[in-house]
Parts: C-alpha cells; structure tokens; sequence
C-alpha cells in the first residue's frame, strides 16, 4: 500500500528524532489515510492515531477489551496555504507560519507529540469513570494520590515499567 503524505513525512521525521522519545514509537497500524502508534513502556490502551483526511491527531485510550474511552490529548491540524506560498494552521490563533506542508505537521503534530510523550512519568495512573456510550464517561490521567478522591471503575499505569529511555 503506498505511503500518503502524512505517514512519508513521519517516517522521515521519526529518522531522525527517534532517539530524543523517552518511550519510543512504534507502528501499530498502517491503513491508507492514516496510521496509529503505540509506545514502548507506555500503557497498551494508549494509542496515537492520524488521520491525514481530517487532520486529526490524537491521543486516545481504549480499555483491554478494546472499547474507546476518551481522547486524552490531541494535535489536530486543518491545513491552509497561505497566498505567499506558506502553510498555517486554521484553528491557531498565534498564525504561525511555516514553509512547507511537512513542516507545519512537524511543529504542529510530531513535536507536541515527543514533548506530550517525555512528560509522562511512573506516578501517572489513568482513570477510566462512567459507562461508555450511557453517562459521562471517559479518562483522565491522574497522579497516583489522586486516584483514591475519583471514582474510577478501572485504573491502570500509564507507565508500563519498561522505560525506553535510550539516555
């Protein structure tokens, strides 16, 4: 299946910044606008998916059985060609430019994403509340002390234990 723009211009990026992700990424699936990464020493039910037609990048957790909870965090981006030739974000209010479609993905997408990816530490729990599909649900990620004030009817590490930092 041949590659879009998107997934080509991760591949390139990831090349040469794979060494600065504390947990590094992997792909997990590949479909042909899109793919989705899991991360080494992360939590399994954490997945980033992209989706080059829509813009969207994000965060998402899904519970062991596969059900979808909630985006946790997300770098989307709607793309607009400026009339000089640049690239921007529609929804950005600071209007940053950028020279080129790759390098607006590259500073809007996969930088916020290495630097979301290196915060996460071993004290950081995720809470899954509600019931999906019924009431107010969804997930939060909370510090450890934390978890004992919510009421979550699952929990789990976001940090699996197996730092993949290359340090």
């Amino acid at each position: 299946m041949p590659k879009n723009f998107v997934r080509r211009t991760y591949d390139a990026w990831i090349r040469e910044h794979a060494r600065r992700f504390r947990y590094p990424p992997w792909i997990a699936e590949s479909r042909k606008n899109g793919f989705e990464l899991r991360f080494v020493g992360l939590a399994p039910q954490l997945s980033f998916q992209i989706r080059q037609r829509w813009g969207n990048a994000e965060l998402m957790i899904h519970d062991e059985r596969g059900v979808y909870w909630d985006i946790i965090g997300d770098f989307d981006v709607t793309e607009v060609r400026t009339p000089d030739g640049l690239y921007r974000c529609k929804w950005c209010q600071d209007g940053a430019c950028y020279p080129s479609r790759a390098a607006l993905w590259e500073a809007h997408v996969f930088e916020p994403l290495l630097d979301w990816v290196n915060q996460r530490t071993a004290d950081q729990w995720v809470c899954l509340y509600g019931t999906p599909y019924q009431d107010i649900w969804g997930a939060r990620i909370l510090s450890c002390d934390a978890i004992a004030e919510r009421n979550c009817v699952e929990t789990f590490p976001l940090v699996t234990g197996i730092d993949g930092d290359r340090g």
